[in-house]
Formats: structure tokens, sequence, C-alpha cells
């Protein structure tokens, strides 16, 4: 890749983000070699101010990967996956949940 050409450059160290009268906003990509190409774009989260800036979650906030060809295959696994874990069934927790869903099937 001809890194001088355009304005893009690769990082290899941390830097400092400045902060702007905007949300901050990334793009990342992601190209594999079998096809697969994965891409997100992440915006800042707004700033909470006051008793709401405070969050009590009953249990740990865990991402679930989930994959279907399909909506209704998407929503056909999570909620598998969320009768497994509400209904205590083999021991599971979200937070095993959770992580098997991103190291296996």
């Amino acid at each position: 890749v001809d890194w001088s050409a355009g304005a893009v450059e690769l990082l290899t160290e941390a830097r400092v983000w400045p902060v702007r009268e905007r949300p901050r906003r990334v793009g990342v990509s992601s190209f594999g070699l079998s096809g697969t190409n994965a891409h997100v774009i992440v915006e800042q989260a707004p700033e909470l101010e006051g008793p709401e800036a405070v969050v009590s979650v009953g249990m740990p906030v865990v991402p679930v990967v989930l994959s279907g060809r399909g909506e209704g295959a998407l929503r056909g696994q999570a909620a598998r996956l969320l009768e497994c874990v509400e209904g205590g069934g083999a021991g599971l927790s979200l937070v095993d949940v959770g992580f098997s869903s991103v190291v296996s099937r």
C-alpha cells in the first residue's frame, strides 16, 4: 500500500483523540482473504449529567455475537440464547454465553 498518497495513515502507536464540538466517530474496515468483509462506524456516546449518569444493571452488560441468514433466523437465535440464560439451564450465565458466542458456535 502506498501510504504517501492521500490523507490516510497507518497508526503504529497511541495518540490523543482531540475533543471537538461534535461527537467523535471512527470507521473500521476489515477485509478477509476469503472474501469476508466487515465494516463498522463507532460514535462517541453522549455525556450524561445528573442522576441518570449512574446506571444500575442487574447483570453485567455483555456483548453477545449473533448470526443468521435472515431476520427470522437472527431473532430465533436470540430467543434461544435468552431462554438458556433466563432459564438457568445447564448453569449458563450471560458471561458464559457472551464468551462462547465469540470463540465458538
